[in-house]
């Protein structure tokens, strides 16, 4: 779910958006250009950890709930594909509750459902290929997002990170859509060894280590006696 983090100002805000978001105009529809033009700025910036910001597209999706003649379908999808590669994970679904059932409809944004759904439930594979498998003559849905891909990898790699000790160097090849060569560049930021069978082996942490689990059943003394005197009837 979202967290705190996402409703701190992000350094790359300019004073004016600020202002507008603390005070009395945020909901001022003649405000709307204001965002859809930071919005812009946010989508140029490859920067995958310094270019989402949620409070200022959350109001500019209100601003569109408030004034239904304003809605740019084509907002809101760079909206939902920003909010996608969130480090913070809730981030999306913040914003899907803003949007009614006819614009969840629309073909693009239908698809961005779909890909949230392949990264909640780590289908990375089908999540590539639904974004780029399709015809070549359509537009990507997430068309005109900077660093989109670099911004997906990095939350793969913090998944795989957090949830193997081993894995296959081709199964990593195929989770984050790259070649051989770059996983391996990848494999050395992220302080990872791959062997001469092109297993790769994980640093341990707290969310990758196995543990053993115990279970203990407490059973008092008037619930043993009629198990015993149950056992002794048959």
């Amino acid at each position: 779910m979202a967290n705190a983090s996402s409703f701190v100002r992000p350094t790359t805000r300019p004073d004016e958006i600020h202002s507008l978001l603390t005070g009395v105009e945020r909901y001022n529809p003649q405000k709307t250009g204001l965002l859809e033009d930071y919005l812009a700025r946010q989508c140029a910036n490859p920067d995958a950890t310094n270019n989402h910001d949620l409070m200022a597209n959350l109001a500019l999706l209100k601003m569109y709930q408030f004034n239904p003649d304003m809605v740019d379908l084509d907002v809101i999808r760079r909206i939902l594909a920003k909010a996608l590669i969130s480090q913070s994970t809730g981030d999306f679904n913040l914003c899907l509750y803003l949007l009614s059932d006819e614009i969840c409809k629309d073909s693009s944004i239908s698809k961005l459902l779909t890909l949230r759904d392949y990264l909640e439930r780590a289908q990375f594979t089908k999540f590539w290929k639904e974004v780029y498998g399709g015809d070549e003559e359509e537009d990507s849905v997430v068309d005109g997002i900077a660093g989109f891909d670099n911004g997906l990898r990095r939350l793969i790699v913090g998944e795989i990170t957090s949830t193997y000790q081993t894995i296959p160097a081709k199964s990593v090849e195929a989770m984050v859509n790259l070649d051989e060569e770059a996983v391996v560049r990848v494999a050395k930021e992220n302080g990872w060894a791959i062997n001469a069978s092109g297993v790769i082996s994980l640093p341990l942490k707290s969310e990758n280590e196995a543990k053993a689990t115990v279970i203990k059943e407490n059973v008092k003394f008037e619930q043993l006696t009629k198990i015993l005197s149950a056992a002794n009837e048959i």
